[in-house]
């Protein structure tokens, strides 16, 4: 049973790492999307230029990805990226409210991530027999 929740807790820190990476190197540095510039622009969270604020940030949630993968402190790591998730979830419905009833938007994404998050949180309490 202890393995079996501390698969649990790593397939779900992981999961949680990998879509944090993606989120940031993908959509904010690879391939900047006019939707998401334009959000940026409208919040007025502007550090020179939108184009460029969305790169910091995709460098930071990068970097919060591979802090997850790797485990490291993963339950400061994982309260630091859901406490931002919630963050960048009340900004982007603030700037675009239709978002939040896309269903291929962030929410639904950002509940599975929340999942995951406090999985790991919880799990990452237990003491983990050998066996």
């Amino acid at each position: 049973m202890n393995t079996r929740l501390r698969t649990i807790k790593i397939i779900s820190r992981i999961a949680l790492g990998l879509v944090w990476f993606y989120e940031g190197l993908v959509p904010k540095i690879l391939f900047l999307r006019a939707d998401e510039i334009g959000l940026v622009q409208s919040s007025h969270l502007v550090w020179q230029t939108p184009e460029l604020t969305l790169q910091i940030l995709g460098v930071a949630q990068t970097l919060a990805g591979l802090w997850l993968i790797i485990g490291l402190a993963e339950r400061t790591a994982v309260f630091i990226a859901t406490s931002w998730m919630l963050i960048l979830i009340a900004l982007v419905a603030s700037g675009n409210p239709s978002m939040l009833v896309d269903p291929y938007g962030a929410l639904v994404k950002d509940l599975c991530l929340i999942a995951c998050a406090i999985t790991v949180w919880t799990l990452g309490r237990t003491q983990f027999a050998p066996g």
